[in-house]
């Protein structure tokens, strides 16, 4: 009887196994790279589109504080829209709903006299609908007359005084 060959057995070298397995290492360093550019270009827009928002948000507080009622029913309602951004955090929500306690004060005096314009009501209603949001964002209760004097139904500000 014949035995047959025994079979041989190449053992590969170590440094033949990690040259097989450069491809691949390459291919996942450009992966992990090509991921961390991805997600600093998100952190980047996003701290870039915060930034515009605070600006947005500068512009209309500096507005809200105006000596011209239309200015500052402009920057009142502006206020508002900008509280609902996600892009404000909850710190930035408080600086904005102070800009609705001074005609919100003013409101909720009593008065011998009727409002001077609607101008002065329309500052007023923005206040409290900047108020409402801020209160909403925030988790906190909103007084019922300030709800009430949101929703009064008075135009936007800029809408329709025509110039």
């Amino acid at each position: 009887m014949t035995v047959p060959d025994a079979v041989i057995v190449q053992q590969s070298e170590w440094w033949n196994i990690l040259e097989a397995l450069g491809p691949l290492a390459t291919l996942l360093a450009a992966a992990v790279a090509g991921f961390i550019a991805w997600q600093a270009l998100k952190e980047r827009s996003l701290a870039d589109r915060r930034s515009e928002w605070w600006s947005r948000a500068q512009w209309a507080l500096d507005a809200s504080l105006s000596a011209d009622m239309e200015r500052k029913a402009t920057g009142l309602g502006v206020l508002a829209l900008l509280a609902k951004s996600h892009l404000a955090t909850d710190e930035e929500i408080e600086i904005l709903a102070t800009a609705a306690i001074r005609p919100l004060q003013e409101a909720a005096l009593p008065k011998a006299l009727p409002e001077r314009d609607s101008e002065d009501h329309c500052v007023k209603t923005n206040a409290a609908r900047l108020c409402v949001t801020t209160d909403k964002r925030l988790g906190r209760a909103t007084p019922e007359w300030v709800s009430d004097l949101a929703a009064s139904g008075l135009p936007q500000p800029g809408a329709g005084s025509g110039k």
